[in-house]
């Protein structure tokens, strides 16, 4: 796999997690770099600094994979600085639109994801797949809550964001959101308030880690169900990208019909999102498959 393919799929993986609803997990998964990228996290561990001592920086970049995660870690990066906040700018112009073209990226993303797992599951683990789903409809039909926290509660934000980034269908931002911290975080990021950045990072950093030791062994020894679970939530985290959107008193999410000419774009932009999604993940597949 080359530099500047990794490096694209970090672009993918960036933009998803940006977005609440989507999960950049899911871009890793079909896009044939989950495993890869699962055990350069498992290979953070104490016994690297005997590997520094003995090696020095090259044992470091071949035990963590380097020219892997270099790449990716740069992808993701520039992602989450320029895409994300033209994304987030768009959600504020033309709601519809932007989620249309989501939906049809979530659907083929879905729809991949179960070509690729059912040779690998069991009839019985399916059950698991309809937990997922309900699981997700039941975490994006929560209401978002505004917080104001204390410097203590971001390590704990960090973990649960950047854990969130490794299950597909999950999305780290939606979970900041869904509690309050989402404009809080949003607000020192634009205002770079290093202590609660600081605590951030470091909370995310334990939870991603912690997070891929722990779905490593679940892999590992429940794949069919995990699988199962996963892509469950994946479709019913459509709920959360559906693009006719308003909110209750509550401030509950509300599923809305479209009505009239209204309707011309975001069908247009979800065919646009389905196909060209399915295209991207079709050809990387093909890449992944050529190359391994």
């Amino acid at each position: 796999m080359t530099f500047l393919g990794i490096w694209v799929r970090g672009l993918a993986m960036g933009a998803a997690d940006a977005v609440p609803g989507v999960s950049g997990g899911t871009v890793a998964f079909l896009t044939g770099i989950y495993d890869r990228w699962l055990r350069v996290l498992t290979a953070v561990r104490p016994s690297l600094w005997q590997v520094f001592r003995a090696e020095g920086f090259r044992g470091l970049w071949r035990a963590l994979d380097g020219e892997f995660v270099l790449p990716l870690l740069l992808g993701i990066g520039m992602s989450l600085l320029t895409l994300a906040s033209l994304i987030k700018g768009w959600l504020d112009t033309v709601p519809e639109r932007v989620w249309g073209f989501f939906f049809g990226l979530v659907i083929a993303m879905g729809v991949q994801l179960v070509l690729q797992i059912r040779n690998r599951v069991s009839s019985r683990d399916w059950g698991f797949f309809a937990l997922g789903v309900l699981l997700a409809l039941w975490i994006g039909l929560q209401s978002p809550q505004s917080a104001s926290p204390d410097l203590w509660v971001w390590p704990f934000a960090g973990a649960m964001a950047l854990s969130a980034m490794l299950l597909p269908g999950i999305s780290g931002s939606f979970l900041l959101l869904l509690t309050g911290l989402y404009p809080a975080l949003i607000a020192a990021v634009s205002g770079l308030d290093l202590p609660i950045l600081s605590l951030f990072m470091l909370g995310g950093a334990v939870g991603i880690l912690s997070m891929a030791h722990l779905l490593n062994w679940l892999l590992a020894h429940y794949e069919g169900p995990v699988l199962c679970l996963l892509t469950g939530v994946v479709f019913g985290a459509l709920v959360r990208v559906w693009p006719w959107q308003g909110a209750a008193v509550d401030g509950s999410l509300v599923l809305l019909w479209p009505q009239g000419a209204e309707v011309l774009w975001p069908v247009a932009l979800l065919l646009v999102g389905c196909v060209g999604s399915w295209w991207a993940l079709t050809w990387s597949a093909k890449q992944h498959v050529e190359q391994s």
